[in-house]
Formats: C-alpha cells, sequence, structure tokens
C-alpha cells in the first residue's frame, strides 16, 4: 500500500512538473529572447556602446547606396552621412536632441530641397529609430519596445526547427507586427519577418541574418537579406563593410 502511495505520489509530482515546463505563456518568450541577447552580448556592453560603421546598401532600384553611420548608446548621439544627386547628405542629433543637416557641409539649404529631400528633424529621427532598433538586434528587443509579446511557438525555417515569438510594436519600425525566428538551440536570431495585416496574405518582408560583426564584445549580424514574404523575391541588403575610424 505505501508503495502504491510512492508511485501515486511521484506520478502527481511528475505530471504537474511537467505541465509547467511545457504550459505556453509569453515568459518563455522572454526567456528565449534573454538567451540569445547573451549569446551576442556575453558582457552586457551594447547599452554603453558607440558603434561607427560603414554600410553598403544595395536595393533593386538603388544597387550603389552607401551610409556612414554613428550612434551612441550613452549620450544619444547620432549622425548618418549618404550621398545623393545633390551631394553628400549628413543628418546628426547631438546629446542635446538637437538636430542638425548638412549638405556637401552646407545647413542653409532652400525650402524646395528640404521638402523634396525630407531634410528635417522627424525623417532624422525615424532614421535613428530604424537604425538603433535593426542594428541593435537582439540587444535592442526590449520590453520598452512592444505593446505585446505573445508565446513562442514552435516552427520550421529553412529546414530547421526554430522558435516563433509574435510581437505588436508600440511604434512602427518597418511594420508594428514583427515575428521573430530564433534557433531552437537560442544562441541565432535567424530571421524577422514583418507582416502587414492590412495588405492580406501578400504583404510583408523579412529580413535574413548572416555572419557577424564584433566591436566591443558585441556581436550584431553582418548581412541583412531583404526578401518579400509572399514571393521570395529579393528586395535588397544591408552589409557592414567596416568599422569608420
Amino acid at each position: 500500500m505505501r508503495h502504491l502511495k510512492f508511485l501515486s505520489a511521484y506520478f502527481f509530482i511528475m505530471t504537474m512538473f511537467c505541465c509547467n515546463v511545457t504550459k505556453l505563456d509569453s515568459k518563455n518568450s522572454i526567456y528565449i529572447l534573454n538567451q540569445v541577447k547573451e549569446k551576442y552580448d556575453v558582457s552586457g556592453n551594447w547599452k554603453n556602446s558607440e558603434i561607427k560603421i560603414h554600410i553598403q546598401e544595395p536595393r533593386v532600384g538603388n544597387p550603389k547606396r552607401y551610409t556612414r553611420l554613428v550612434f551612441n548608446n550613452t549620450s544619444g548621439y547620432f549622425e548618418m552621412q549618404r550621398t545623393k544627386d545633390i551631394g553628400a547628405i549628413k543628418r546628426i542629433i547631438n546629446i542635446n536632441g538637437e538636430s542638425k543637416i548638412f549638405v556637401d557641409g552646407k545647413s542653409v539649404l532652400s525650402n524646395e530641397i528640404k521638402e523634396k529631400y525630407a531634410l528635417n528633424k522627424q525623417k532624422t529621427e525615424e532614421h535613428k529609430n530604424f537604425y538603433k532598433i535593426l542594428y541593435g538586434v537582439p540587444m535592442s528587443l526590449t520590453n520598452e519596445l512592444w505593446n505585446t509579446i505573445e508565446p513562442a511557438q514552435s516552427g520550421e525555417y529553412q529546414g530547421k526547427e526554430v522558435y516563433r515569438i509574435d510581437l505588436v510594436l508600440k511604434e512602427n519600425v518597418i511594420s508594428k507586427n514583427w515575428t521573430l525566428i530564433i534557433s531552437k538551440e537560442m544562441d541565432k536570431l535567424l530571421a524577422i519577418e514583418f507582416n502587414h495585416p492590412e495588405d492580406g496574405a501578400d504583404g510583408g518582408e523579412i529580413l535574413r541574418f548572416f555572419g557577424e560583426y564584433e566591436f566591443n564584445g558585441v556581436k550584431i549580424p553582418r548581412i541583412r537579406n531583404w526578401y518579400s514574404q509572399s514571393q521570395n523575391e529579393y528586395l535588397g541588403s544591408d552589409v557592414i563593410i567596416e568599422k569608420l575610424k
């Protein structure tokens, strides 16, 4: 009888343990995301880092796009430079949050030029937000970024078993509806899907990550390839070429 009671108690405990482990809620998504972050930023240096890089950003309609990028996670300083038909456009947001824009070193610009090329603080802030988040993944993916994070679901990506985590962001960055695709080993962020529910099944892009770029003890993806979700059509790439001095 005592043996039967022992077995009953054992199976009860094991059942409760298994149920707790397999129960899905948003906490498992945060756990998985934190595990990935630790693989990319072992010592937690990202929040105090400055990144200075030269990026090649070919697009189907603009194969020769390059950007020089600087941002400091401590001071909030941001600088980007990209050459267009009017010259080298440099956008700056300084440590006081002030916006400055230059074209070939000149800050006095006509209203026509400002309007045509969106040379204003709002556009510069959008660039800053875009680069700080997308060039900081996975470290930049914090609860300040999203309104909701869904329980992780098992799935498949390019023949591999993965975790898929749906996020609804507070602000639009390509889209408010993201799906993170993370390796089952919880050591790599493989891709991000940007979903547009308003466009139906034909909407959405996927950003696929390859390689590593290391600085200050932090790893971020070196190559980011953009594709359409529905047709798997190549849209462009973002490639870190070198570190700026």
